[in-house]
């Protein structure tokens, strides 16, 4: 017998030993009546509705944790910037001091070498409340902006158009978009040719 035909006969027989176990197998299992069946399947749509719902839960806990993570890092920054606001508010004051103070020593003689050294810790100081976001509002020659300027006067002028700014009598800060302080500025109210003419 060649090695062929001793392979064909070994799968023969194993295909046949297949069938039996299979038919033996069917023979084993138990003949099931249309009410157990029914109770089976009705089993199964219970189990099916169960992982459904739980799927469902999970990812509504999914979604509500990941909604949780980018609420608390909203807060956090808000709470952050609330911080640097409300200490930056607080530093203004001593800032407008510390300038009056050195245009103080400017003007007077023996303050002149004091007044230099005061610039470079003035520069410094502003160079760090810039890096945490603070904004000069010094409009000088720019339109009235009732936004960001507050007005203290209104004043005639020659060379600067009705509605601009003449003059900022205290500078005005923000940090970003948010206000924390408005510049005072006297505002033009044209020439004061066209202003008798008026009258």
């Amino acid at each position: 017998m060649s090695k062929e035909e001793d392979k064909t006969e070994t799968t023969s027989v194993e295909e046949e030993s297949a069938t039996e176990r299979t038919d033996n197998e069917a023979a084993e299992a138990p003949e099931l009546s249309a009410e157990e069946l029914s109770g089976l399947l009705q089993k199964l749509d219970e189990a099916t509705a169960e992982v459904n719902s739980h799927k469902e839960r999970y990812l509504r806990t999914v979604a509500d944790l990941e909604n949780y993570r980018k609420r608390a890092v909203r807060e956090k920054e808000e709470a952050r910037k609330q911080a640097t606001c409300s200490i930056l508010e607080d530093v203004l004051p001593v800032l407008d001091n510390f300038k009056l103070g050195l245009k103080s020593a400017e003007d007077h003689e023996g303050g002149k070498v004091f007044a230099e050294g005061f610039k470079m810790i003035l520069t410094q100081m502003e160079s760090a409340l810039k890096q945490n976001g603070l904004e000069e509002i010094n409009p000088v020659g720019a339109a009235f902006d009732p936004n960001f300027h507050e007005s203290i006067a209104h004043l005639p002028h020659d060379s600067i158009e009705d509605g601009h700014i003449i003059e900022v009598h205290r500078i005005g800060y923000k940090i970003k978009e948010r206000l924390l302080r408005p510049s005072q500025v006297v505002v033009s109210s044209g020439p004061a040719n066209e202003n008798k003419e008026d009258a």
